[in-house]
């Protein structure tokens, strides 16, 4: 939802001229602001970028995924479990890097980084190969390693679950169609950018028997009554007339597995 309100540098210089044997003062002069300098690589060796990459990553300088003399960057290539898993990447001696998954369908998945801190990305694996490289844009002295771990944290899965269980429901989408999701453990209210007019509302909700709904204008104006939706994998709909842009939809009670996933749909589409 875009929000609904709201929320120079200048380097004076006195430059002093010497004309015909007379020192003049002229007027403070304004200089037009400059950009930082580019973060430039130091002139450590090799060996020393291996060790940094090897402290980020957490990992020794000999471990799977770490560069050698023969090849700087940083390559895995593994056939794993059905699971959550945790990709690392890090570089030394250059700017930044790009690192690329490539799961069993062959498509690269490729997110560039800085060196100043790893790259952490959560992969949901199918199960079989799985392929890791992170590549610097030049060769030696830089460096490159990668790393992979089964994921501990339960909100990067539980917002992978929430991402696919949404992407399935109220299919297939309609033309014009506003859409959300959601999920807490606690009532929730969130917004939906609506011009003024007439709406269908739609939807689901699951991990609670029932869900309290109801929707108000961005201008707090209610435009549905509260109303119980039971979760049971069903389309709800319900006629909403919203006079002002924004609709607010409040969901509850909330818990560990809530989710709820709707759109508004604008009168007469299908």
């Amino acid at each position: 939802m875009p929000p609904r309100r709201a929320r120079v540098f200048t380097v004076a210089a006195v430059v002093a001229m010497s004309l015909a044997g007379c020192e003049y003062t002229g007027p403070p002069e304004q200089l037009a602001p400059s950009s930082p300098p580019p973060v430039t690589p130091s002139s450590a060796s090799f060996e020393d970028n291996v060790s940094e990459v090897a402290r980020l990553l957490g990992a020794s300088p000999g471990d799977p995924g770490m560069p050698s003399g023969a090849e700087p960057a940083g390559k895995l290539s593994l056939d794993l479990a059905p699971g959550d898993y945790l990709v690392s990447g890090a570089c030394a001696g250059v700017y930044g890097a790009k690192l690329t998954v490539v799961k069993a369908d062959g498509v690269p998945e490729a997110s560039s980084f800085e060196c100043t801190s790893t790259l952490d990305r959560f992969v949901r694996h199918d199960g079989g190969p799985l392929t890791i490289s992170a590549v610097p844009p030049t060769g030696r002295p830089a460096a490159t390693g990668v790393k992979v771990q089964v994921n501990r944290d339960r909100r990067a899965s539980e917002l992978e679950d929430m991402s696919e269980w949404a992407a399935h429901q109220l299919q297939p989408s309609v033309p014009g169609e506003l859409r959300g999701a959601s999920s807490g453990n606690t009532t929730t209210t969130a917004g939906l950018s609506a011009q003024p007019g007439e709406y269908e509302l739609h939807l689901v909700c699951a991990g609670l028997p029932v869900a309290e709904l109801s929707v108000a204008t961005w201008n707090g104006a209610e435009v549905l009554a509260p109303v119980q939706v039971p979760c049971s994998g069903s389309v709800f709909k319900a006629p909403v007339v919203l006079p002002t842009e924004g609709a607010d939809l409040t969901m509850g009670p909330g818990g560990l597995d809530s989710r709820f996933v709707y759109r508004l749909v604008p009168t007469g589409q299908p």
